[in-house]
């Protein structure tokens, strides 16, 4: 067999069941193999389209998919979607062709030393000089890529190693082994809380990644402590649960940040530095800080770290619950204004739904109520981000995707695809503003080709808004980073999808509600208003 053959059969024993892939001439025998193997291909339109394809399909069920593009300007294409991977500790393999061994070192068309391309924005990166190295090198890197913390990793293919001759065996599939965290490590963390009058979780997207909702809602049920989530662990805690104090993370403060900043001890459930910096969350390093997470953090990130538990997430909680002894806290008066405050914040907002070019709370009302545990929820990064992060009630653990770690705009609309690929029976539906949704509009037609139904909601607000707030903050100034009008009904027919326009939440609630269960591709496009409060 050749070793694109050999790269093909060892990427199934790994448990690759998906490649999402832009081919190009260095990639022909691999795509060949490819076809042959029973792996599914799913043919995009843009590298970085495939990689956020591939990240959506790691973050959704647990597992690595793998991104495709062949040497060169393939290979920077796909890097910005493997390095929103690696941030958010999402698993995938990154997959790229390359030209012959005799061209690698030297000047020659289109290429680069894609090893060292891909090592910032990797877990690791490597070329396979040699067919009898596939087995190994193919094994390791979805070793690397599920261990904890998970990420992106990278294999490069020469095109003269992948038409070659190859007689090698893949290697087994063995998952990592799960760490167990020490019982004294445990008791010290125990301790600590049980000295504390205000203590509060700040919960993180680990306890998703290592399914630790259940001993999580445990935890938080039994002692009573005041939790928030990140944007990316939205779902982790129950949206009516009376510790709930909603999400932390918008660069405003918000009621919950003065929550945080009146506790005398933070407790970090699966939360990663990337999720959002550190130092703010304890006051420059004032407010000490215990850690739970699947591995030790950096030392660096911006805190007083009293003590850390690492392992994984579902064990540690329920022995640090038992080793509590059903001690409980009450909210202190600032956490009680806070959880009421963004309770009275979200009645308010269901005034404005017949409202023109309403502002975004009030859109995030409206699906949330239309929503239920069934939907599937894609965002895009803009200020309508901040305001889904901060307000859209979640059902479910995980049921809207929001990365926070790049913070790549135009993930939304390819990730979508990969959802709907993934779960044909549920409603997926991406949320993007005008910005970000153009940036990956060219796999609307793989949505078609494919015959996925899924629903892209775009708030119009025809310009980059938080750059221009964040501008304006900074310099007193305020640019004109301003869009030409688009015209959504023509882009959609040109992709042969549909276009609903909206004028109210009222409306966009209803165009949602018409689209969930459609089958249909739908643009639903609403103008926003945006006032400041998020930025």
């Amino acid at each position: 067999m050749t070793g694109a053959e050999l790269f093909t059969r060892c990427l199934a024993a790994g448990g690759i069941d998906t490649v999402y892939a832009l081919p190009g001439e260095e990639t022909s025998a691999l795509m060949d193999a490819l076809g042959a193997s029973g792996i599914d291909v799913v043919l995009c339109r843009h590298e970085q389209a495939a990689a956020f394809m591939a990240s959506a399909h790691g973050r959704l069920t647990g597992r690595p998919a793998a991104c495709l593009s062949t040497l060169g300007p393939g290979a920077t294409n796909l890097v910005t979607g493997v390095a929103d991977a690696m941030l958010d500790r999402v698993p995938m393999l990154a997959i790229t062709g390359q030209g012959g061994r005799d061209r690698i070192g030297r000047d020659s068309h289109q290429m680069l030393d894609l090893s060292r391309l891909f090592e910032p924005v990797t877990k690791r990166s490597r070329t396979v000089m040699a067919a009898d190295r596939i087995p190994g090198a193919v094994a390791e890197a979805l070793h690397v890529a599920t261990t904890p913390r998970p990420g992106a990793v990278h294999l490069s293919l020469p095109e003269d190693v992948a038409a070659g001759p190859s007689s090698g065996t893949p290697l087994p599939s063995l998952p990592p082994a799960p760490a167990t965290a020490h019982p004294d490590s445990i008791a010290a963390i125990a301790r600590h809380l049980a000295e504390a009058r205000r203590p509060f979780a700040l919960i993180g997207a680990g306890v998703l990644r290592d399914d630790a909702v259940d001993a999580l809602r445990g935890l938080l049920d039994e002692t009573g402590i005041p939790a928030a989530t990140s944007f990316m662990a939205k779902g982790a805690i129950a949206a009516e649960a009376p510790c709930h104090l909603g999400a932390f993370g918008l660069p405003a403060t918000d009621h919950v940040d003065r929550a945080i900043a009146s506790a005398d001890l933070l407790l970090t459930i699966g939360l990663d530095p990337v999720e959002y910096p550190l130092t703010k969350l304890t006051e420059a390093g004032r407010i000490p800080v215990l850690s739970l997470a699947e591995t030790s953090l950096p030392r660096d990130a911006g805190w007083h770290l009293l003590a850390e538990v690492t392992g994984a997430l579902a064990p540690g909680l329920s022995r640090l619950k038992s080793a509590l002894e059903a001690q409980r806290w009450s909210l202190w008066p600032e956490a009680v204004e806070a959880r009421e405050a963004v309770r009275a914040d979200r009645a308010a907002a269901r005034q404005a739904m017949s409202d023109p070019a309403p502002p975004p709370e009030t859109l995030v009302a409206a699906l949330n109520d239309r929503a239920d545990e069934t939907d599937l929820l894609l965002s895009g990064v803009g200020t309508h981000k901040l305001a889904l992060a901060r307000d859209f009630s979640a059902r479910s653990p995980g049921q809207i995707v929001i990365g926070n770690g790049l913070a790549g705009m135009g993930f939304a609309l390819p990730g979508a695809i990969a959802a709907a690929r993934l779960f044909p029976d549920r409603p997926v539906t991406a949320i993007c503003g005008d910005g970000d949704a153009m940036m990956n509009v060219q796999d609307m037609e793989t949505a078609t080709r494919l015959d996925l139904g899924l629903t892209l909601i775009v708030w119009v607000d025809g310009g980059y808004g938080l750059i221009e707030d964040k501008q304006q903050d900074d310099t007193g100034s305020r640019p004109d980073l301003s869009f030409h009008p688009m015209d959504w009904s023509a882009l959609a027919r040109a992709f042969g999808w549909e276009h609903v326009s909206c004028e109210t939440a009222e409306q966009m609630g209803e165009a949602f509600s018409a689209s969930r269960h459609s089958g249909r591709r739908r643009i639903v496009t609403v103008p926003v208003t945006y006032r400041g409060k998020l930025a």
